[in-house]
């Protein structure tokens, strides 16, 4: 399974999830109260135990999102989901003390545990999937601004005694390959496959790949990641990127590239 995106890393949707989940948690349970929490939590001393457990919540996801975020391990999108779980389990255990040791009715620990995991996974499970799909919708516009972008620039390819040879657009752009002193610009026009043979190197046009989105996926290969339908594996275990264009050649794919490509996908 894929990685998770790079967006649910970053700080911001970190401090998100801090606010959102204990805000979220005391608007819900103060307001809709479910059945039988108003007694679990003290009866007349609801709106102030209700109030202490919304701080633990948010101390909890303080704790368990700083963590995420400075975790230096890869996360795929399954140990998410269990991460996300994890969170709710870690916060139920502080919960549950705190209504174990100020209630006053006697109640064994474990089913304070229970009750307290009950009501946090049925009400932030609303949360953690807006959020999810927020960030989701977020990275989706932002990566079509950027195509968008990059559609209406033009990449200029110029030869090793900087000599303007070719004028194209990014989106047109299906991949380049080195060959010696030379490169090669295989790009579509008028719907057919085109090859431009350019007396350069990959390092001179790093820079003008990076800017007009492509990636390297190969020591010898620039592919652009909008022209990518899918990343198949042989039996050899090498992976490919096959294109959009059936005329096209499958381009390897080498384990330090990997992921960064597929994140873009």
């Amino acid at each position: 399974m894929s990685q998770v995106s790079k967006i649910f890393r970053r700080f911001i949707p970190q401090l998100l999830h801090m606010i959102v989940l204990s805000v979220f948690f005391f608007a819900f349970m103060l307001i809709y109260r479910p059945a039988n929490c108003v007694e679990f939590m003290g009866g007349e001393w609801f709106g102030v135990h209700l109030t202490i457990c919304s701080c633990i919540v948010f101390l909890a996801a303080v704790i368990m999102r700083l963590t995420y975020y400075y975790l230096p391990m890869k996360i795929n999108y399954s140990l998410y989901i269990f991460w996300c779980v994890a969170e709710i389990i870690f916060t139920a255990f502080f919960v549950a003390l705190y209504i174990w040791l100020v209630r006053h009715k006697p109640m064994p620990y474990f089913e304070a545990f229970t009750m307290s995991f009950k009501y946090l996974f049925l009400t932030l499970l609303i949360p953690y999937v807006i959020l999810a799909l927020s960030l989701r919708l977020y990275e989706y516009h932002t990566r079509s601004e950027d195509q968008s972008s990059h559609t209406m620039n033009r990449m200029r390819f110029y030869d090793d005694r900087h000599n303007l040879k070719i004028v194209l657009t990014p989106g047109d752009v299906l991949y380049i390959t080195a060959e010696e002193n030379y490169v090669n610009i295989f790009y579509t026009e008028n719907g057919k496959l085109r090859t431009y043979v350019l007396r350069s190197s990959m390092k001179a046009l790093e820079e003008l790949c990076q800017d007009n989105g492509l990636v390297r996926c190969h020591r010898s290969f620039y592919v652009n990641p909008a022209h990518v339908k899918v990343l198949r594996k042989d039996k050899e275990g090498i992976v490919y990127a096959e294109l959009d264009d059936k005329d096209a050649m499958h381009i390897p794919v080498t384990k330090r590239y990997y992921d960064n490509l597929a994140e873009m996908l």
